[in-house]
């Protein structure tokens, strides 16, 4: 009997139109689209059987991308993406899977050459530590992490997670409100503006990501499987001049010393800095703006009208540094701080902020250099590696009520004084 008769499994070919001529070049080729017709809610079959049949199909259709509509747990998909390593025709996959903490541990996902390119989770619940492990997990094997959240009415829905998903795109690299009769993947224009100026707390970026010019899954799951989805993350649609671009290509570094020259860092550009500052959540901003207008270097980047990234070495107040040298031991009076360190979520995951350090340390004329970083920080420590600079001790710090290491280029810490008692 063939395999693919009386397959509990359905399919049903579809041709996504093409979305605009000013948009990258999109092969017209069918998406096929695999669904339980009898039982929606859950696969009818194991992971192996829908692998194979999957892959049979689209083979025999000449179909080079699948949409599995039937929901799957985290256990399933890894399971499916075993069974799609073996036969090298398997299509470019999309599944949807519900995100929740039970089963495998939340760091196992597909590996880094799974054919599964875009998993849209469903219905997230769970303690937001362990979620977030997920999607990481699964952004760093190359997948495009959709989150649908469910309708919640009169209030955002799980507000912890979505604040996450709006400053993380690297993560959560998109995400729609759902609603009973949703019929477009993206949702609402007005909606997605609010609540991403609500969270992230910066103006919006002029145009919209690129993916939210899509009809729905078919089309950006043909553009993931051809071009990759760290390009595709990438793409910005501009209405003036109308068309798409990639963020981070056209991107303009400016260097100011407040200091010595108090002009070359204007008030409105000043504003803007501190904004994002502020929205990156991770300082004080007590002192924030006392300490950029006196601040021996200021580097920021900009692109699309706005500044989309910033970090400086700070003349550090008098008082702060004998306090600091108090509790740390470390003779720190001749010292440059390096710090208010922010990237705009939408240029998250692009290195831009090793980039920005590492012309600091080049301009620093010689200077010592220090910086603080919370022990709970562990991107801000990941940059921090990259740029050659390591820990060289840890404070309890009563200011911020944690624990805090103190950062040096590696060359300099080898040089470290100790204070005098």
């Amino acid at each position: 009997m063939d395999p693919l008769e009386d397959h509990p499994l359905h399919i049903r070919p579809i041709s996504p139109a093409p979305v605009s001529p000013d948009f990258p070049s999109l092969s017209l080729e069918r998406v096929l689209t695999v669904f339980a017709e009898n039982d929606p809610s859950e696969l009818p079959v194991s992971p192996t059987s829908a692998a194979a049949y999957i892959t049979a199909q689209a083979r025999l259709l000449k179909i080079g991308t699948a949409y599995l509509s039937s929901p799957l747990s985290r256990a399933q998909v890894l399971a499916l993406d075993a069974a799609l390593e073996l036969p090298s025709a398997a299509p470019g996959l999309a599944v949807r899977v519900r995100l929740d903490d039970t089963g495998p541990d939340p760091d196992n996902a597909p590996v880094s050459v799974s054919r599964i390119r875009l998993i849209e989770w469903l219905s997230p619940r769970g303690p937001l530590p362990r979620l977030i492990r997920i999607l990481r997990a699964h952004a760093k094997a190359g997948i495009w992490n959709h989150v649908v959240f469910p309708p919640d009415a009169g209030s955002d829905p799980d507000p912890a997670l979505l604040r996450f998903a709006i400053g993380n795109p690297n993560i959560v690299h998109s995400w729609q409100l759902a609603t009973p009769a949703a019929a477009r993947f993206p949702g609402p224009e007005a909606a997605f503006k609010s609540l991403t100026e609500k969270h992230a707390r910066l103006p919006f970026l002029t145009g919209r990501p690129f993916w939210r010019a899509l009809p729905g899954p078919a089309h950006l799951l043909l553009y993931l499987d051809t071009y990759g989805s760290v390009r595709v993350r990438r793409w910005w649609v501009r209405q003036q001049p109308r068309g798409v671009v990639s963020l981070g290509e056209n991107m303009q570094r400016h260097f100011a010393r407040p200091a010595a020259a108090p002009e070359s860092l204007s008030a409105a550009r000043l504003d803007d800095i501190c904004q994002l500052v502020e929205a990156g959540g991770s300082v004080s901003t007590r002192w924030m703006r006392h300490n950029l207008t006196r601040a021996f270097l200021v580097v920021y980047a900009t692109e699309l009208d706005q500044v989309v990234a910033v970090s400086s070495l700070k003349h550090p107040r008098r008082e702060y540094i004998t306090a600091l040298s108090e509790q740390t031991g470390l003779d720190l009076s001749d010292y440059l701080e390096r710090g208010y360190t922010s990237v705009r979520p939408e240029y998250r995951g692009m290195g831009i902020a090793t980039q920005l350090l590492a012309a600091l340390t080049a301009r620093a004329d010689g200077r010592p250099i220090f910086s603080l970083i919370s022990e709970d920080n562990r991107a801000t420590q990941t940059i921090a590696r990259r740029n050659n600079t390591r820990k060289v001790t840890s404070f309890f710090s009563t200011r911020a009520g944690k624990q805090m290491g103190v950062w040096m280029p590696e060359a300099q810490a080898a040089h470290l004084r100790r204070k005098t008692p």
